[in-house]
């Protein structure tokens, strides 16, 4: 008898000690990875320039796919297929588009497409959207 109340005890005590650390580590509830921005087809929502935000056009097939792996991107301007290099930074806080890229040449009419980006551009990621502010602090909107 006495060896059961020592063992259910000591359970109730092991039990309490891990509740309370479990508790105490801030951890209140199961984690989930944090949002990535590659492998994902991001579709151009808006892109803003000069402080003026554009939509992009309805059925506009502009947007980009991003491989850290091989460090490039591909994607649509809106009227061409465009790909080239892009480096995410460890944190993908961060891409540094190629100023060289490829594209093909379709002539499009009306000649409605975002410009591809060069330079260094901030990356927030959620869930759903992916925001990149450039340089000259212009801002493109994309969504999953």
């Amino acid at each position: 008898m006495k060896r059961t109340l020592l063992l259910a005890a000591t359970a109730l005590a092991t039990a309490a000690l891990t509740t309370t650390s479990f508790a105490q580590s801030g951890n209140d509830g199961p984690r989930t990875a944090p949002p990535t921005l590659t492998g994902v087809q991001w579709h151009a929502h808006t892109v803003t320039v000069d402080g003026v935000t554009h939509p992009v056009p309805k059925g506009s097939r502009a947007g980009l796919m991003f491989d850290d792996d091989k460090r490039t991107f591909t994607g649509h301007d809106g009227c061409n297929t465009i790909w080239g290099k892009a480096r995410l930074d460890a944190d993908q806080s961060a891409i540094t588009f190629d100023t060289e890229y490829a594209s093909t040449l379709i002539a499009c009419d009306p000649p409605d497409h975002v410009d591809v980006p060069t330079g260094t551009y901030e990356a927030r990621v959620t869930a759903s959207t992916l925001t990149l502010t450039g340089p000259d602090g212009h801002v493109i909107t994309l969504r999953r």
